[in-house]
């Protein structure tokens, strides 16, 4: 798999990107018409996220007109892992972070800490996670938890990363690497925004566009644990490229109870992610059911 991908990502380069773009995004929306499951999963995610940002119940045809945008935006973001190489070479640089993103980070790493990015599946978060590294490896190192997806693809994945500065954490590999980067003062980056399975015991329930959804708790645990700071981060659409937003630290009230405390840094965080979804909710990419 390692050696297909790698061709794959030398064809697809001798491409235009926006060619690419067209390409990947009708191919995208094509497959979803052959994942029934998966697309009643999105049509009752989006008719609720809607409902939320418009006031309103939204039509089947917003919330149709939504999932097809999202669908042509995840195959740009399946092209653009393959091409990243020859888009970053092309753009001469990794994509800027806007706004105080950089100096509130540098206020979060104060206490010694470390600080921990909780992120979304959202725009191109491969992307997300070099503009991390390319703005902050002049001051700490950047780590990443990933899923390891086994073989050549998790090879693929990790020299892709490395590339560009950003260090791997795969849990079932090398959890204890996450531990060192809080200790030793630097940012580690996590995806929080997946549904978990009712028997799953490390999720917690939270309220998440005013419905309940019981989602993963790492990011909150790790930080009761090392006393790390918490940003939400993540990635714009700039025409063709991208810049990064992060927000300010995330703020909340603890308890001294250790599960009551995960609940409520982990409401904290999805709080913040609602605001981020709102803006572009097509580029959000859930494929699971979120709410029961």
């Amino acid at each position: 798999m390692y050696y297909i991908l790698k061709f794959i990502s030398w064809l697809v380069s001798l491409l235009p990107i926006k060619f690419l773009h067209f390409i990947a995004g009708n191919f995208t929306r094509l497959v979803f018409c052959f994942l029934p499951d998966k697309r009643k999963n999105i049509y009752e995610n989006y008719k609720h996220i809607l409902s939320i940002k418009y006031g309103r119940e939204p039509s089947i045809a917003e919330i149709k007109k939504t999932m097809s945008d999202n669908f042509y935006h995840y195959g740009m973001f399946c092209a653009e892992f393959l091409y990243i190489n020859k888009l970053i070479k092309e753009i001469k640089s990794v994509p800027e972070i806007r706004g105080k993103g950089i100096e509130i980070i540098k206020k979060a790493r104060e206490s010694g800490k470390g600080v921990i990015i909780a992120t979304l599946h959202f725009s191109n978060w491969d992307i997300a996670g070099i503009t991390a590294s390319g703005n902050f490896s002049s001051f700490c190192e950047v780590w990443s938890v990933v899923d390891d997806l086994g073989g050549g693809y998790s090879k693929f994945v990790q020299e892709q990363r490395k590339r560009y500065g950003m260090n791997i954490v795969m849990p079932n590999k090398n959890l204890k690497d996450a531990y060192r980067a809080l200790q030793n003062n630097n940012v580690l980056c996590v995806l929080i925004d997946r549904p978990l399975p009712l028997n799953d015991k490390t999720g917690v329930t939270v309220e998440f566009f005013g419905k309940k959804a019981y989602v993963a708790s790492a990011a909150a645990r790790l930080s009761l644990k090392y006393g790390s700071k918490i940003i939400l981060g993540h990635l714009m659409r700039d025409n063709d490229w991208f810049y990064g937003v992060t927000s300010d630290i995330i703020k909340y009230d603890l308890t001294g109870n250790y599960e009551k405390d995960t609940q409520i840094i982990t409401q904290a965080i999805f709080k913040e992610a609602e605001k981020i979804i709102l803006q572009n909710p097509e580029q959000w990419y859930c494929f699971k059911k979120m709410w029961s």
